[in-house]
């Protein structure tokens, strides 16, 4: 493990996955820390957000991945990508966010 790596764990963060194994319009559940992770591939990188609406606590693993935004595939929130905050126009708690780092195209969260 490089030095850089390393460091990473030292901050907490967790090996997600491979840059590869992101798919383009779906998220990629992932464990970080015990708990379901999402991480999405969007124009302005990779983000990682709860795997849970705010909503109803449903998965949002079977959700769309578009304009920086994720849907929830249950009762249609869109929330932000980068902010997490619900952007359909109805009234809902944001998604909890992750800070992401890309090393050596392997995928890091901290969560």
């Amino acid at each position: 493990m490089g030095d850089a790596q390393e460091q990473l764990i030292e901050q907490g963060f967790e090996l997600a996955c491979r840059v590869d194994e992101v798919p383009v319009i779906m998220p990629k559940r992932v464990e970080v820390h015990g708990r379901g992770v999402l991480i999405c591939k969007a124009d302005e990188g990779f983000f990682a957000v709860d795997e849970y609406c705010p909503h109803k606590y449903k998965s949002m693993a079977m959700g769309i991945v578009f304009d920086g935004q994720i849907n929830c595939p249950w009762h249609g929130y869109v929330f932000d990508l980068e902010t997490g905050r619900c952007k359909s126009g109805k009234r809902c708690a944001p998604v909890t966010t992750y800070e992401v780092q890309v090393v050596d195209a392997y995928i890091w969260v901290r969560a």
